[in-house]
């Protein structure tokens, strides 16, 4: 009797060393269940309710903490339904890696945010947002109301999704439709990888730039599809080792590097690369742009490759005379490449350098560039009633390879 009372009291020692060890990892908590070993904390058992009318900010909050609080790898997960939200935001650091998993689509609300981001991940090292889910911002409530256009000051409504001061991050499978203002913004983020999304607005929704960097490093943009009413692609100040290949954008503003020397001593941009890409019915195509009365900056080794165009307006342009401030600019733009761009143009002037009078750009080189004049918009004719092909004011620029329209004379 006493060996069997022995043999029962080491039993339940035994499991209770086990359920101890599986609750700290997670698996018999009330709230989470395993997936491929590591913990998921679905929100609609925080209280999250997917009926498209109740507030689940909080849910949200209170699933976070869980996660990032896990001492292995866990997953925030949004089930099937329709979740409404007001501004949230997933602050770290976190003990492991998180990842975010949407599967139900996320509604913001119209009214209620102090902050300019509806979810913002800040301070949070190697996340994983995936889908394969959708965000969608209620922008067409507020867009009416805005009227920022290229002012110098402005306060936009929210981005959609904000990411700041993270190292490691990976954005896959998600959807973003009628943001408020920006669908994502990047700052002060290094090593990035962002891949099959779609960021969907309608033409004329003001600022809904698609993806915006600012300050951020080693960033990879690939196999997504943005249709927005601005850039599609705004790659702006301090923003090195920039990556974009195989997007599809329109409509949209184009792809873009700025709009820099806005604020005062911004950081130099460099390595910036847009490749494979293809541009519908955008009213801009590749676009470098700076603003006027800048502050000394630089802009330098930027490639636009490949790139396949759909009656496009101002298809290649560098434009320092940008916004609404005057002055000359001051950013230096040097050694930029525009080559095998190919396709439709709605402008007659294919190509539009117009450069700083303080600091000419130096080392545009024009390579491969057949563009065919298919709209009846825009350009201008000589004094012989010819084409003119393009406009250039202060650039220093090497041409190469087929051109099918005259460049501006050296």
């Amino acid at each position: 009797m006493l060996a069997a009372n022995k043999t029962s009291i080491g039993s339940l020692i035994i499991m209770a060393m086990v359920f101890g060890s599986c609750v700290a990892n997670g698996e018999y908590l009330e709230e989470g269940r395993k997936l491929a070993g590591n913990p998921v904390f679905d929100i609609t058992k925080f209280g999250a309710v997917g009926d498209g009318r109740t507030n689940t900010f909080k849910a949200f909050l209170k699933t976070w903490i869980q996660v990032c609080s896990s001492p292995v790898p866990a997953t925030l997960l949004v089930p099937r339904g329709n979740f409404l939200a007001g501004p949230v935001i997933f602050a770290g650091p976190c003990r492991s890696k998180v990842t975010v998993e949407v599967r139900g689509t996320i509604t913001a609300t119209t009214s209620g945010f102090a902050t300019p981001e509806w979810f913002l991940f800040e301070r949070v090292d190697n996340v994983l947002l995936t889908g394969p889910g959708t965000f969608h911002g209620r922008g067409e409530a507020v867009w009416a109301a805005d009227g920022c256009g290229k002012k110098a000051k402005c306060n936009l409504p929210p981005t959609s999704l904000k990411f700041r001061n993270i190292v490691n991050l990976e954005i896959s499978g998600i959807s973003s439709v009628n943001a408020k203002a920006f669908h994502m913004f990047l700052v002060k983020t290094v090593n990035v990888n962002i891949h099959h999304i779609k960021l969907i607005a309608p033409a004329e929704s003001p600022n809904t730039d698609g993806i915006h960097l600012s300050n951020a490093d080693n960033v990879r943009i690939t196999d997504s599809f943005i249709a927005t009413g601005d850039d599609c692609v705004s790659v702006g100040r301090g923003c090195n080792g920039v990556n974009v290949e195989r997007v599809t954008c329109g409509p949209g503003h184009g792809l873009s590097v700025g709009s820099l020397g806005k604020y005062p001593n911004e950081e130099d941009v460099s390595d910036i690369n847009f490749k494979n890409c293809t541009m519908k019915n955008t009213d801009n195509g590749l676009r470098i742009k700076s603003w006027g009365g800048s502050s000394p900056s630089k802009a330098e080794h930027i490639h636009f490759e490949n790139i396949i165009m759909e009656n496009v307006k101002n298809p290649i342009i560098i434009d320092q005379n940008y916004g609404s401030r005057g002055g000359d600019s001051r950013v230096a733009i040097n050694e930029v490449l525009f080559k095998n761009i190919r396709g439709t143009t709605i402008t007659k002037d294919f190509v539009q350098f117009m450069c700083s009078k303080s600091i000419p750009c130096k080392g545009v080189n024009v390579v491969d560039v057949n563009l065919n004049f298919v709209g009846n918009r825009g350009g201008h004719q000589s004094s012989s009633g010819g084409l003119i092909g393009s406009l250039c004011d202060h650039v220093n620029f090497i041409s190469g390879g087929r051109i099918n329209f005259p460049l501006c004379p050296k």
